[in-house]
């Protein structure tokens, strides 16, 4: 039971990428009990209505670059690199 919860919240989650765990919970179905089954059945519909839901709905639009990467500041010597990476402090 607490597997097939799992899987139903993965796919609340996010029902895109996760609607691989309906499969999952189907192959996994008559494995609970009859009472498990019956109290799952309302939230896996649910569940596989928002995959639909998802899958018929407008990809978004993806998100705007930020802009040019900033430029990486180059240590002045070796010892400042060196003391960067083991104290994360610079030496200046």
């Amino acid at each position: 039971m607490n597997e097939a919860l799992s899987l139903l919240a993965d796919v609340f989650d996010d029902p895109i990428n996760n609607a691989w765990a309906l499969e999952e919970l189907r192959g996994q179905w008559r494995d609970l009990e009859p009472e498990e089954r019956e109290a799952l059945t309302p939230l896996a519909k649910l569940a596989a209505q928002r995959v639909a839901a998802a899958k018929e709905a407008p990809p978004s639009e993806p998100a705007a670059p930020a802009g040019p990467e900033p430029e990486l500041a180059a240590p002045a010597d070796e010892a400042s690199l060196r003391a960067a990476l083991r104290f994360g402090v610079s030496t200046d």
